[in-house]
């Protein structure tokens, strides 16, 4: 999701965040839509191009449910929002971490198997 967006305040929303204005870089074909979701059960109105509303609301569904999944495996603690959301955002770090790690792996292993293969190549030209 390629979102260029800003917070607007939000009266429902109590938080000191700073208060920014939309700066929309894309090509005048793209129009900007303010989206209200919520995440932890807090209001937030984002700006984002009218093509990135289903990538945005589904990434809100996402990290809610992975908050919930946070919020059920913590037995005998009764995590507030703010904590749930920062084990939500170590755990998402995580699994990005991972993938990136994944995504390494596969690079090296793609140039191990291109070699081997331009190497299998030359020595049956040279067979031949």
């Amino acid at each position: 999701m390629n979102i260029q967006t800003a917070l607007k305040s939000n009266p429902n929303n109590t938080s000191k965040a700073p208060q920014s204005t939309p700066t929309m870089t894309d090509t005048p074909k793209s129009i900007a839509k303010a989206v209200d979701i919520s995440i932890s059960g807090t209001p937030h109105r984002i700006v984002c191009p009218a093509d990135e509303v289903q990538n945005l609301e589904n990434a809100a569904k996402f990290i809610n449910d992975k908050i919930r999944e946070i919020r059920h495996n913590i037995k005998g603690k009764n995590p507030n929002n703010e904590e749930l959301l920062v084990l939500t955002c170590l755990e998402l770090y995580d699994q990005v971490q991972t993938l990136r790690d994944d995504k390494q792996h596969y690079v090296i292993e793609k140039e191990r198997a291109k070699t081997l293969i331009d190497k299998m190549i030359k020595d049956a030209r040279s067979v031949l």
